[in-house]
Parts: structure tokens; C-alpha cells; sequence
């Protein structure tokens, strides 16, 4: 089963997404923002992290992009989606091309699990 770690500063999205995703056999680890997101991403032992992470590009203490640049940094390769209401948040994660996909808000689920599936290597 994959793992996805999932990180945003609305409660009520975070619920949705991890319902949702659950809902598809995934396992879904939650952060209500980035400083969160990394303490889950770099506190996990071996073979522990999440496969795909799911990041809302404007979050508190740190961003999902913040977050994305210390996983590029670290020279991790994980697929990482940004989640943006923000299309200039989306447009400045794309400018960095280091994502590896972009979704507006409101999510379309049917677009996300899509994006999901692919990321990972599954057929569905």
C-alpha cells in the first residue's frame, strides 16, 4: 500500500483529502503545514516515508514550497504535487520545474487521484 504524506493548513481540506485517499486503500500521513510536513518526511525511519507527497504551496511556518526545495535540496527524488487556490504560487512552483504536477483549488478528485495513480506507477 502507498503512503502519502499529505500537508495543509485547512483542517477541513486535510479531512477530505485523507477520506478520500483512504478510500482508495491508500495509507495517508497528515501535516497542518510545512514545518509539520518535514518533521513527518525527515523523522520516519528507513523504508518509513511516505511514496508521494501531496503540499499546499501557502501554509504557515513553512510552505509546501519551502518544503519542496528542502526535499530537492536533500537530493530526494520523491514525486511531490503542489495544491494551490494561488495560481501564482502554482506559477513560482513551476518556474522552480521541480514539482512533479500542479493542482488547482477547488481539487477535482477525480483529476487528483488520477495525478495519484500516475505518480506511483499504478494502474487503476
Amino acid at each position: 500500500m502507498a503512503r502519502i504524506l499529505v500537508a495543509d493548513d485547512s483542517e477541513t481540506i486535510l479531512l477530505l483529502l485523507r477520506t478520500r485517499l483512504e478510500m482508495e486503500g491508500y495509507e495517508v500521513i497528515t501535516a497542518a503545514d510545512g514545518a509539520e510536513a518535514s518533521e513527518e518526511l525527515w523523522g520516519r525511519g528507513p523504508g518509513e516515508g511516505p511514496d508521494l507527497m501531496l503540499l499546499d504551496a501557502m501554509m504557515p511556518r513553512k510552505s509546501g514550497l519551502d518544503v519542496l526545495r528542502e526535499v530537492r535540496a536533500a537530493g530526494n527524488q520523491i514525486p511531490v504535487l503542489i495544491v494551490s487556490a494561488h495560481g501564482e504560487a502554482i506559477a513560482a512552483a513551476r518556474d522552480e520545474a521541480s514539482a512533479s504536477g500542479y493542482l488547482g483549488k477547488p481539487i477535482d478528485f477525480g483529476e487528483l487521484l488520477g495525478r495519484v495513480s500516475e505518480l506511483l506507477g499504478e494502474r487503476r
